[in-house]
């Protein structure tokens, strides 16, 4: 392809796959739901290949849609980060983000260098405090929040869901078999002092239906169960998010090809929708959607 396509129109691709909505993308540019998917459709034509798959009330990346959404996503924001620094802008204030404890350590916290290569003029002050509420949420520029919908009356945005799988240490399997789990310890996660029904919904997908789940050791964040499964302890059924590294160094392997999908998920939230929202949460938003396409 000689020449680029128009620029309207990667944008709009653009704010379609940040927001994962062409309803809420058009909403960000100011335009209707219907511009947005006309200048989509329009960039499809010209690149000969779809972008999106569309269903009922909702769209998805395909993986051509994915690897264009992340480089453009990237770009789009270092053309902010010029055009701003040519305008001599001021030194943006210190960006207060709230995540949930597992999702700090294992997500998180290893993309961070790529977020300072990016951002040198932000400085991050991440907190791993239980916010359940906008208004104990209001001392935050933003947060990430685990929940199975978005919070009302606040901008609030999809990141991923859960791809849960089952692991176990590799100590544990026998001749390349996975442990037995009827004699095998299974790690729980807890929510508020409530186990959470991962288990359960395991079970109810894939069986075997006889297995007592009943039992077991329970952790009050997924990051300890995930050590615990680490050191050997017992089984865990985990978001594949957040043992990356660990499936890749063995320290951790799949039982199988089976998951399910949620229901729970990681939403952005902006609590104070009211204002715009400043050009480093922005930034903040935009790095770590394109980081989130491209980990699914």
């Amino acid at each position: 392809m000689k020449r680029l396509p128009p620029l309207n129109a990667l944008k709009a691709f653009a704010a379609a796959a940040r927001e994962g909505s062409f309803t809420r993308a058009g909403e960000s540019l100011h335009v209707t739901q219907g511009a947005i998917s006309r200048q989509i459709k329009q960039l499809e034509m010209a690149l000969g290949v779809p972008l999106f798959v569309r269903m009922h009330q909702a769209v998805e990346l395909t993986p051509a849609g994915k690897e264009l959404a992340h480089t453009l996503l990237r770009l789009f924001s270092e053309m902010e980060v010029a055009v701003n620094k040519a305008a001599g802008n001021a030194r943006p204030r210190m960006l207060h983000v709230n995540v949930p404890p597992t999702f700090a350590t294992r997500w998180l916290a290893p993309r961070l260098s790529d977020f300072r290569q990016r951002f040198p003029a932000i400085d991050l002050s991440v907190k791993t405090d239980t916010l359940q509420t906008l208004g104990e949420a209001r001392g935050q520029d933003c947060l990430i929040v685990y929940a199975r919908d978005a919070w009302p009356r606040a901008d609030c945005v999809p990141v991923m869901q859960e791809h849960h799988i089952m692991v176990s240490s590799p100590s544990l399997w026998n001749k390349k078999k996975p442990p037995v789990l009827a004699n095998s310890t299974l790690l729980h996660v807890l929510d508020g002092g409530v186990r959470l029904p991962v288990w359960e919904r395991w079970i109810a997908e894939h069986g075997p239906s006889d297995l007592d789940v009943s039992h077991g050791l329970n952790f009050s964040t997924l990051d300890q169960a995930i050590n615990a499964a680490i050191a050997a302890t017992g089984v865990v059924i985990v978001d594949e998010a957040m043992v990356v590294r660990e499936l890749q160094s063995g320290e951790l392997v799949r039982h199988n090809s089976l998951h399910v999908e949620g229901p729970f998920g990681y939403w952005l939230v902006v609590p104070d929708s009211r204002c715009a929202i400043p050009k480093q949460v922005l930034d903040f938003k935009t790095w770590l959607l394109g980081h989130a396409i491209n980990s699914r």
